[in-house]
């Protein structure tokens, strides 16, 4: 009886022990099984959020600098004196005009092209008067829609009739055919440039 007692007493020491043991290999695996998911759930993490800066950049296209000028003059009498109207049209090369091509849900792509002035200057004898003017000259008188994306693209004279001189300007959408035309005038007096007298506006395209 007493070596059944033993015999059994030692049955549970044994089977008590190899729980324990059983318990520890089963807590020391988990940790590492669980390390092991994290370091797979880490790479797509980080692929998502490159995706995700992706799809916030935006690509900026900036024109090349524009050298070409266009100069044009007329001479002009009022009473008896001789003056010289000299115009110059140019790029100030500054990235200033700024449109977003990108369609909606697509990268912003913004386009920066260069504003265009044209020059005045009033030769009077040994008397100089100047005068600039760019597309704000017009905003009153251009649609809101495509003044936001114009630029000044030429300045004409068309006439000179006593001390008043007629002008044309065409403004357009960069790298487009929509053009706009604007006619206007301004009065020399005192030997000065006088402010733009606008008179109408109209569709030209290309």
């Amino acid at each position: 009886m007493k070596q059944l007692l033993s015999l059994i007493l030692i049955f549970s020491i044994l089977s008590s022990c190899d729980r324990k043991k059983s318990d520890k290999t089963q807590s020391e695996f988990n940790p590492k099984t669980e390390l092991k998911a994290e370091t797979k759930s880490e790479p797509k993490k980080e692929l998502e959020t490159i995706q995700s800066k992706k799809k916030k950049d935006t690509i900026n296209n900036y024109w090349a600098l524009i050298l070409d000028t266009i100069s044009s003059k007329k001479d002009f009498k009022i009473s008896d004196f001789k003056h010289t109207l000299e115009l110059k049209t140019y790029s100030l090369n500054d990235s200033s005009i700024v449109r977003n091509l990108a369609q909606d849900g697509e990268q912003a792509y913004l386009d920066h092209s260069h504003k265009m002035v044209t020059d005045f200057k009033l030769l009077t004898d040994s008397i100089v008067d100047k005068k600039q003017i760019d597309r704000t000259d017009f905003e009153k008188i251009l649609i809101p829609e495509f003044y936001a994306e114009c630029n000044l693209f030429s300045t004409e004279i068309d006439s000179i009739l006593g001390n008043t001189i007629y002008l044309t300007s065409n403004l357009n959408v960069p790298d487009t055919g929509n053009q706009w035309r604007v006619w206007y005038s301004i009065k020399i007096k005192d030997k000065k440039i006088g402010n733009l007298k606008v008179k109408k506006s109209d569709y030209v395209g290309d």
